[in-house]
């Protein structure tokens, strides 16, 4: 069996510092572009707003309450009901 002798000069012969800084440097910028693709993503959407303006914006203002009574009217007469038919 061969005997594996690990050593610095295995490594420059093999070019394997270049390649690992090659590797990082991919890295780095890959990541560098994906945070500013984020950072930049706000103003992306607002351009895309001006572009094709979304079908329907949300305003904050509830809609108003359904007619008919709610639940606590419905609860305030069923309480009323059991008070006055009680034995």
């Amino acid at each position: 069996m061969q005997e594996m002798v690990f050593s610095w000069q295995h490594v420059t012969n093999g070019d394997g510092v270049a390649l690992s800084l090659t590797g990082m440097g991919i890295v780095f910028v890959a990541l560098l572009l994906v945070s500013l693709y984020i950072a930049m993503l706000p103003k992306l959407a607002a351009f895309c707003n001006k572009i094709i303006p979304p079908s329907a914006h949300h305003s904050g203002v509830e809609a108003p309450a359904p007619a008919g009574p709610n639940e606590a009217e419905i609860v305030a007469a069923a309480v009323a009901y059991l008070h006055k038919n009680k034995s």
